[in-house]
Protein backbone atom coordinates (compact mmCIF):
# COMPACT_ATOMS: atom_id res chain seq x y z
CA UNK A 1 0.00 0.00 0.00
CA UNK A 2 0.80 3.48 -0.71
CA UNK A 3 0.33 6.40 1.46
CA UNK A 4 1.38 10.09 2.24
CA UNK A 5 3.11 11.22 5.19
CA UNK A 6 4.59 14.32 6.44
CA UNK A 7 7.86 14.58 6.46
CA UNK A 8 9.50 14.07 9.80
CA UNK A 9 13.07 13.67 11.26
CA UNK A 10 12.52 10.47 11.91
CA UNK A 11 12.80 9.56 8.47
CA UNK A 12 15.72 11.46 7.64
CA UNK A 13 18.16 9.34 7.20
CA UNK A 14 16.21 7.05 4.68
CA UNK A 15 14.77 10.23 3.15
CA UNK A 16 18.85 11.07 2.44
CA UNK A 17 19.14 8.19 0.14
CA UNK A 18 16.27 8.81 -1.89
CA UNK A 19 17.44 9.72 -5.33
CA UNK A 20 16.35 9.35 -9.35
CA UNK A 21 18.00 8.18 -11.96
CA UNK A 22 20.38 10.91 -13.76
CA UNK A 23 18.66 12.17 -16.60
CA UNK A 24 16.05 12.42 -14.14
CA UNK A 25 18.19 14.83 -11.61
CA UNK A 26 17.89 18.35 -13.22
CA UNK A 27 13.79 18.46 -12.87
CA UNK A 28 13.99 17.67 -9.12
CA UNK A 29 15.81 18.04 -5.99
CA UNK A 30 18.73 16.48 -4.62
CA UNK A 31 19.40 16.07 -1.07
CA UNK A 32 16.10 16.14 0.58
CA UNK A 33 17.18 16.21 4.64
CA UNK A 34 19.17 19.78 3.07
CA UNK A 35 16.06 21.02 1.00
CA UNK A 36 14.04 20.29 4.18
CA UNK A 37 16.29 22.38 6.60
CA UNK A 38 15.70 25.89 4.06
CA UNK A 39 12.31 25.18 3.66
CA UNK A 40 10.28 28.33 4.32
CA UNK A 41 6.78 28.01 6.67
CA UNK A 42 4.57 28.02 3.75
CA UNK A 43 6.48 24.77 2.12
CA UNK A 44 5.26 21.95 3.50
CA UNK A 45 7.36 18.47 2.85
CA UNK A 46 5.77 15.14 2.33
CA UNK A 47 6.98 12.13 2.20
CA UNK A 48 5.69 8.66 -0.37
CA UNK A 49 5.39 5.71 1.88
CA UNK A 50 5.85 1.90 0.65
CA UNK A 51 6.12 -1.35 2.31
CA UNK A 52 6.76 0.89 5.45
CA UNK A 53 9.37 2.90 4.54
CA UNK A 54 10.07 6.48 2.16
CA UNK A 55 10.19 5.58 -1.24
CA UNK A 56 9.36 9.13 -2.81
CA UNK A 57 9.14 12.92 -2.11
CA UNK A 58 7.30 16.20 -2.82
CA UNK A 59 6.34 19.36 -1.27
CA UNK A 60 2.96 21.03 -0.90
CA UNK A 61 3.60 24.91 -1.04
CA UNK A 62 0.68 26.85 0.22
CA UNK A 63 1.59 30.33 -1.03
CA UNK A 64 2.67 28.82 -5.17
CA UNK A 65 -0.41 31.67 -6.23
CA UNK A 66 2.34 34.40 -4.87
CA UNK A 67 5.30 33.17 -6.00
CA UNK A 68 4.14 32.30 -9.94
CA UNK A 69 1.86 34.71 -12.20
CA UNK A 70 -0.10 32.05 -13.64
CA UNK A 71 -1.10 30.55 -9.94
CA UNK A 72 -4.95 31.19 -9.00
CA UNK A 73 -5.68 32.88 -5.67
CA UNK A 74 -6.66 29.35 -4.40
CA UNK A 75 -3.68 27.38 -5.57
CA UNK A 76 -1.43 24.90 -3.40
CA UNK A 77 1.30 24.16 -5.34
CA UNK A 78 3.17 20.39 -5.83
CA UNK A 79 6.59 20.92 -6.34
CA UNK A 80 9.92 18.70 -6.50
CA UNK A 81 7.34 14.97 -6.89
CA UNK A 82 9.80 12.30 -6.89
CA UNK A 83 9.83 8.61 -6.57
CA UNK A 84 13.15 6.84 -5.99
CA UNK A 85 14.93 4.98 -8.94
CA UNK A 86 14.45 1.83 -7.21
CA UNK A 87 10.70 1.82 -7.01
CA UNK A 88 9.96 3.41 -10.30
CA UNK A 89 7.64 1.51 -12.99
CA UNK A 90 6.04 0.13 -10.00
CA UNK A 91 2.89 2.52 -10.07
CA UNK A 92 3.88 4.32 -7.12
CA UNK A 93 3.44 8.06 -8.40
CA UNK A 94 0.31 7.15 -10.20
CA UNK A 95 -0.90 6.22 -7.12
CA UNK A 96 0.09 8.77 -4.80
CA UNK A 97 -0.74 11.30 -7.37
CA UNK A 98 -4.63 10.10 -8.19
CA UNK A 99 -4.46 10.06 -3.92
CA UNK A 100 -3.30 13.61 -3.43
CA UNK A 101 -6.80 15.59 -4.41
CA UNK A 102 -8.38 13.93 -1.62
CA UNK A 103 -5.24 14.12 0.65
CA UNK A 104 -5.35 18.16 0.37
CA UNK A 105 -9.01 18.53 0.45
CA UNK A 106 -8.48 16.85 4.05
CA UNK A 107 -5.14 18.60 5.38
CA UNK A 108 -5.62 21.87 2.96
CA UNK A 109 -9.54 22.60 3.04
CA UNK A 110 -8.55 26.21 1.64
CA UNK A 111 -7.51 25.35 -1.53
CA UNK A 112 -9.82 25.00 -4.61
CA UNK A 113 -6.85 23.83 -7.32
CA UNK A 114 -3.88 22.25 -7.07
CA UNK A 115 -1.19 23.73 -9.35
CA UNK A 116 2.06 22.47 -10.73
CA UNK A 117 4.51 23.07 -13.57
CA UNK A 118 6.61 19.61 -15.54
CA UNK A 119 9.30 20.23 -17.60
CA UNK A 120 8.34 19.67 -21.59
CA UNK A 121 11.28 17.39 -21.86
CA UNK A 122 9.56 14.88 -19.08
CA UNK A 123 7.20 13.43 -20.80
CA UNK A 124 6.76 10.62 -18.55
CA UNK A 125 5.89 12.90 -15.60
CA UNK A 126 3.28 15.06 -18.09
CA UNK A 127 1.94 11.46 -18.92
CA UNK A 128 1.52 10.76 -15.23
CA UNK A 129 -0.06 13.74 -14.33
CA UNK A 130 -2.61 13.81 -17.13
CA UNK A 131 -4.04 10.48 -16.74
CA UNK A 132 -4.59 10.71 -13.12
CA UNK A 133 -6.80 13.99 -13.85
CA UNK A 134 -4.11 16.62 -14.35
CA UNK A 135 -5.35 18.79 -17.19
CA UNK A 136 -2.71 21.10 -19.32
CA UNK A 137 -3.71 24.54 -19.39
CA UNK A 138 -2.21 25.31 -22.55
CA UNK A 139 0.74 27.79 -21.08
CA UNK A 140 4.22 27.60 -20.38
CA UNK A 141 6.31 28.29 -17.76
CA UNK A 142 9.39 30.17 -19.12
CA UNK A 143 11.44 30.74 -15.62
CA UNK A 144 12.35 27.39 -15.06
CA UNK A 145 16.43 27.02 -15.34
CA UNK A 146 16.13 23.40 -17.62
CA UNK A 147 13.81 24.82 -19.72
CA UNK A 148 9.71 25.63 -20.62
CA UNK A 149 7.18 23.75 -18.49
CA UNK A 150 3.43 22.79 -18.79
CA UNK A 151 1.38 24.66 -16.37
CA UNK A 152 -0.65 21.50 -15.17
CA UNK A 153 -3.68 21.61 -12.82
CA UNK A 154 -6.39 19.48 -10.88
CA UNK A 155 -9.93 21.82 -9.82
CA UNK A 156 -10.52 20.49 -6.67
Amino acid sequence: MVFIEKYSPIWQQEASYLSVREEQAQFTIGNIPQVVEQLKETEHPHLIIFEDKPVGFFLLDLDYSTKYQFGSQKAIGIRALLVDQHYQGKGIATKVIKALPSYVAKHYPDFEVMQLTVNCRNKPAYECYLKCGFADTGELYLGGPVGPQHIMQYVL
